[in-house]
Parts: structure tokens; C-alpha cells; sequence
């Protein structure tokens, strides 16, 4: 073979890799948002999706904050109890095997600590799976808008 047509061989072979790839959907994939801050509040929520492609179960065991060594996150939910709501934390949080897992508020959240978030920032956020796969994404901040439980819902 001489060296046009090898070359010519390798470029297609490389462009049939890349359109391969393009069409495949990644094991996992995240999106999300988190809600800005009240001003003198250093408390907010974050929300996320979780699609996984994969074959097995996926296991969020912690999610962490990069660059900001005072702020914390922890995976919750928030439970009914005489009538009032209560957040609980979570070990963990599994995402089945070819399924979702959506965050909401009044149901399982990311209760940030030590953050002051405006609307339309970006929060970067790290991922750390049981497996020990970690992926870091980043998610917008939006507007916050008080619901007519906010009241209801406490700590403990």
C-alpha cells in the first residue's frame, strides 16, 4: 500500500471512530440546578438528573464543591411527618441500571452549606460514585421563588 492510500485509509478510519462516538450516549449523564441564596443566607439546594445508560446500578455516595474549601454538600430528602415536612439526610443515592433519578424540591435534594449563590452564576459541582468514578459538572443558579410550603419545611 503506498503511503496516499494508507494515509487516505487512516483519515477515514479515524472519521468513522469520531461519528461512533458521536452517536453513543455517555454512560451517565447529569444536568441540573441549583437555587440562589436569600442575601445573608448561606443555605441553598441543588437539583439534579441522573440518567444512566449503563448496565448496572450507579451509587452516589457524595457530592463535593471545588474551590470553595468552607462549603459542604449532602444528599437529602425530605419526608412527611404530622404534617409537617422534614429533611433527612442519605447515605446514598442509586441510580438504577438504565434509568433516571430526578431531584426535586419536596423530595431528594443537594442541601448546600456555606454557599452564597446569585442567579446566574454557575456552581461547580463533583460527583463521587461508589465505583469510584467521580465526574465534575457545573450547573447554573436560578431565581429563587418562595412556594407556598416554604414555611413547613424544617430541619431535625
Amino acid at each position: 500500500m503506498n503511503r496516499t492510500a494508507a494515509l487516505l485509509l487512516a483519515t477515514l478510519l479515524l472519521a468513522a471512530v469520531s461519528c461512533a462516538e458521536e452517536g453513543r450516549k455517555a454512560p451517565l449523564q447529569v444536568e441540573g440546578y441549583a437555587r440562589e441564596t436569600p442575601p445573608g443566607v448561606e443555605m441553598s439546594a441543588a437539583y439534579l438528573a441522573l440518567h444512566n445508560h449503563s448496565t448496572a446500578t450507579r451509587r452516589l455516595l457524595a457530592v463535593e464543591l471545588p474551590g470553595r474549601a468552607q462549603a459542604s454538600a449532602d444528599l437529602h430528602t425530605t419526608v412527611e411527618e404530622g404534617g409537617v415536612s422534614r429533611m433527612r439526610p442519605l447515605e446514598l443515592l442509586e441510580v438504577p441500571a438504565g434509568g433516571s433519578l430526578r431531584m426535586a424540591p419536596g423530595g431528594v435534594h443537594l442541601m448546600l452549606h456555606g454557599v452564597r449563590l446569585r442567579a446566574g452564576d454557575q456552581l461547580p459541582l463533583r460527583l463521587r460514585f461508589a465505583d469510584g468514578q467521580v465526574i465534575e459538572i457545573s450547573v447554573s443558579v436560578r431565581k429563587l421563588r418562595p412556594t407556598a410550603d416554604s414555611h413547613r419545611h424544617h430541619h431535625g
